[in-house]
């Protein structure tokens, strides 16, 4: 942790005015922190930058962190790793090896492929809460909670049904059957799957569509 300065002395340090030096604070800049966080902080959220404040900023930071600050700013995650990974290669192929500059570049190459895994999995857990992506591994699940869901009711209701169907003719039978075994055993237990914890949860938008339909059966 840096000394606490006057935003005064902290203008004539960075090259710029006091008022900057008040915004900059503002918007989150920590100017107690050591001098290369400080210019890191400048270089990537500074949107005008005068020579004087470009020159301390060289005096603070490395060529190559300046140029992948600044090369950030403009490129996706994926061409960012692309760019880290070249000069990662470019880094290791020199005839005299500097291990600071390896170890630079392969951060900021696990860094960029770590955030782009990140995006993937949201991506995908929010294509499949939306009901728009659904992975082989999502869909057994879904079944398999359905089967539960089935399985579940049905002891419940048997022993109902047994009474019911006794001395009953045929057709009795049938519409006796077929609300219990329709409505009871399949979309009554989907409203149970909906709050049951564990892998056996269902997506609501799944749950929904079941609701949905349950008029298509039920007369």
């Amino acid at each position: 942790m840096g000394v606490k300065m006057k935003q005064a002395d902290l203008a004539v340090k960075w090259g710029t005015t006091q008022k900057n030096i008040s915004l900059m604070m503002g918007k989150g800049c920590d100017f107690t922190a050591s001098d290369e966080d400080v210019a890191k902080w400048l270089l990537a959220n500074g949107k005008r930058k005068s020579k004087p404040m470009r020159d301390a900023i060289a005096k603070v930071l490395k060529p190559e962190v300046i140029d992948a600050i600044e090369t950030g700013k403009k490129k996706s995650l994926e061409e960012m790793r692309d760019y880290y990974a070249s000069n990662l290669d470019r880094a290791t192929r020199a005839e005299s090896v500097d291990r600071e500059s390896v170890k630079f570049w392969n951060d900021l190459l696990l860094k960029a492929d770590e955030s782009i895994r990140k995006s993937e999995a949201h991506a995908k857990k929010l294509g499949i809460d939306r009901g728009e992506l659904l992975s082989r591994e999502e869909v057994e699940r879904i079944i398999k909670s359905m089967v539960w869901a089935g399985n579940a009711c049905c002891d419940k209701f048997a022993q109902q049904i047994a009474q019911k169907l006794s001395g009953k003719p045929p057709a009795e039978i049938y519409e006796i059957l077929a609300p219990n075994l329709v409505s009871s055993s399949l979309f009554e237990a989907i409203k149970k799957v909906a709050k049951t914890p564990g892998d056996v949860n269902l997506p609501q938008w799944l749950i929904d569509c079941f609701l949905n339909e349950e008029d298509q059966y039920i007369e």
